[in-house]
């Protein structure tokens, strides 16, 4: 950083070196005018205006250096010099996005701990098995995610307060395993639903995992618990996704005109944190389609896991956040889509001249600034991208991994085994599954096809008004009143298929006007026969 005799030094500054005012101005003044002095100069800029001022200030020490200069250029070229309109209207627009409240910093929700216990109050056995979990995990003697670990606590949280509830001792038995699934099954979620079957199982698997790595509990037991988590994967696999649901209301193809029609709105927001707002969601809105990430998007930097290389935004040394700390595994060779760069670029640009997007580029590398940031330039919340999702769509930004899939499996499998390293599913087993889904999908599509071709052609030959022909059907009430088909002549019956035979389809079609393939799924286990839930054991 240089000083004042350095800076006067410099050849703009040689013939005011002696000037009082300029050695009077407080350093930090002083330097922050030699700086726009610089960057006037060295962009040929010969009248100063509000966007030159406001990138210079983006590009080096943002508004508190533009006040800097404010101040310099107030005291060394008079209060009514015409460089101060830029020069106050530059730091008016950064004020706006500093100050703005339209993001409440508050959360929204306040956790009051009503169906848990704190660490403190588990047992005293959990807590020492616990920590030794913890330790074996970060001398890498086994492989747990961060994550999985909180809610493995959470967990045990959970199921302890409710022991303590019906008067049950805090200890993982048979019986109460069966109270806490029974528990679980009933309890309503803050969202006055049900729990899914889905939580359940995670639930359940958390437990699994600690009672495995504490090897404090007998095999009998440990049976139990895999018999339940069995079944409750069998449920899990009959229920119909509510993700389905949503992805059939949505027009894949709408998705990314969605995303341009907001970048497009920003122009018309009076307040520059209101349009710095509009860019970040449609940079929500358009990135997960071609880099289906799970819920990280809030934790990407410039710098450290976005760089501009080769003309493209890429991930860089980047291992994504579920499976990161186990041993091997690979880095994610992702990066931003070239037809989705434009909502990146916005972003960095704000309102600026897009001859400046190298210098914005390298500046934020250099800062690591977020990718998605508050007007302010805070991260944004872990959420963010699914609540623009949900806002837009229904359902969470999660739902683009499945549409890589769907979107994938429609070029055959190889494309859908793309999917998978696209999706990050490291084991076939994920990418296998689906692949069967959507191939028994396409089979019984196929024959839902067929049976309305031969419909069709049946229907198209019969005559209910006239019947020349002796040979030709003729549809009359049979018993009961039931339309049976009659011959004349030859006597020979016409066979179609009964509803019966029909009635084990359940097809739910990709409603939305967008739909890439067919989304036909068919009913499967207690789904289909109405069978009622089973108790565990």
């Amino acid at each position: 950083m240089l000083g004042r005799h350095e800076i006067l030094a410099r050849p703009h500054w040689r013939p005011f070196a002696a000037n009082s005012v300029l050695l009077q101005l407080p350093i930090a003044e002083l330097r922050a005018l030699d700086g726009l002095v610089v960057f006037v100069r060295s962009n040929g800029i010969e009248n100063l205006k509000e966007v030159d001022c406001r990138i210079w200030a983006r590009l080096n020490d943002g508004l508190d250096g533009l006040d800097d200069a404010t101040r310099a250029m107030a005291a060394t070229e008079g209060p009514e010099a015409p460089q101060l309109l830029a020069l106050r209207g530059a730091a008016d627009s950064l004020r706006a996005c500093r100050d703005f409240n339209g993001t409440s910093r508050i959360p929204r929700r306040q956790y009051a701990r009503d169906i848990s216990l704190a660490f403190a109050d588990l047992p005293v056995r959990w807590q020492e098995r616990l920590t030794d979990i913890r330790a074996r995990r970060d001398d890498g003697e086994i492989s747990l995610a961060d994550d999985i670990f909180k809610r493995m606590i959470q967990k045990l949280a959970q199921y302890a307060w409710y022991m303590h509830d019906i008067g049950f001792p805090a200890e993982l038995t048979l019986a109460g395993l069966q109270a806490f699934h029974e528990y679980e099954t009933t309890r309503i979620s803050n969202r006055g639903k049900r729990l899914a079957s889905a939580t359940i199982l995670a639930t359940f698997s958390d437990i699994q995992n600690y009672m495995r790595l504490s090897g404090d509990y007998a095999d009998s037991l440990c049976l139990e618990v895999r018999k339940l988590l069995q079944k409750l994967g069998e449920k899990v696999d009959a229920e119909i996704s509510s993700k389905y649901a949503a992805l059939a209301a949505i027009d894949v193809r709408a998705i990314r005109p969605r995303a341009e029609a907001v970048l497009a709105d920003a122009a018309n927001r009076p307040n520059p944190a209101q349009r710095c707002q509009q860019r970040n969601r449609a940079m929500a809105l358009a990135i997960p389609l071609t880099t289906p990430l799970r819920r990280e998007w809030h934790e990407l930097k410039f710098g450290r896991d976005i760089v501009w290389d080769d003309g493209r935004y890429r991930l860089r040394n980047y291992k994504l956040r579920k499976n990161r700390h186990r041993r091997g595994r690979e880095e994610y060779p992702g990066s931003i889509h070239p037809s989705a760069q434009q909502f990146v670029d916005a972003v960095l640009l704000q309102d600026d001249d897009p001859k400046y997007l190298d210098a914005l580029r390298e500046r934020a590398e250099q800062m690591m600034w977020p990718l998605f940031a508050h007007p302010n330039g805070s991260e944004v919340a872990p959420n963010y991208v699914s609540q623009v999702w949900s806002k837009e769509f229904g359902t969470g930004a999660h739902i683009a991994r499945t549409i890589a899939y769907d979107i994938l499996f429609a070029l055959g499998e190889k494309a859908t085994r793309g999917a998978m390293l696209l999706n990050d599913h490291q084991s076939t087993q994920a990418a296998a599954k689906y692949i069967g889904q959507q191939a028994r999908a396409a089979a019984l599509a196929a024959a839902a096809r067929e049976r309305d071709d031969m419909f069709e052609e049946l229907m198209s030959e019969v005559d209910f008004r006239h019947h020349s022909d002796a040979a030709q059907p003729h549809w009359s009430p049979g018993k009961d009143g039931v339309v049976n088909p009659e011959t004349k002549g030859s006597h020979g019956l016409m066979e179609c298929p009964s509803s019966d035979d029909l009635g084990h389809e359940r097809l739910i079609s990709n409603g939305g006007p967008g739909s890439l393939v067919l989304q036909f799924r068919p009913l499967t286990c207690g789904a289909a026969s109405g069978a009622s839930r089973r108790s565990w054991p």
